[in-house]
């Protein structure tokens, strides 16, 4: 989640402003919006956040994982509390599923 809240923060930097002063941002390692005539076209992200994101794709693209999620789906609907899905998959790691 931090880094769709990292995304939704981060500062909008036109094209030519972005060109002045491109070495002084990366330095900063924050995400950066880069905007087009004020439309945003890119997204430049700190290199620990793309390999979280690549993490999180792994895990919602196991097949396992996809069927424990499906089940827990399945027993919210029926009434289960549920848990947060960050339990699960710290609870999925440990026990090696992931």
């Amino acid at each position: 989640m931090k880094i769709a809240i990292d995304l939704l923060k981060a500062e909008h930097v036109g094209v030519r402003e972005l060109k002045a002063g491109l070495s002084r941002r990366l330095k900063t390692h924050k995400t950066i919006v880069i905007t087009d005539h004020g439309s945003p076209v890119k997204v430049i992200l700190p290199y620990s956040d793309v390999l979280e994101l690549l993490d999180i794709l792994d895990e919602v693209t196991d097949p396992k994982m996809v069927k424990l999620v499906q089940e827990g789906r399945r027993a919210v609907q029926k009434g289960s509390q549920g848990i947060p899905v960050e339990h699960l998959f710290n609870k999925k790691r440990a026990q090696g599923y992931v």
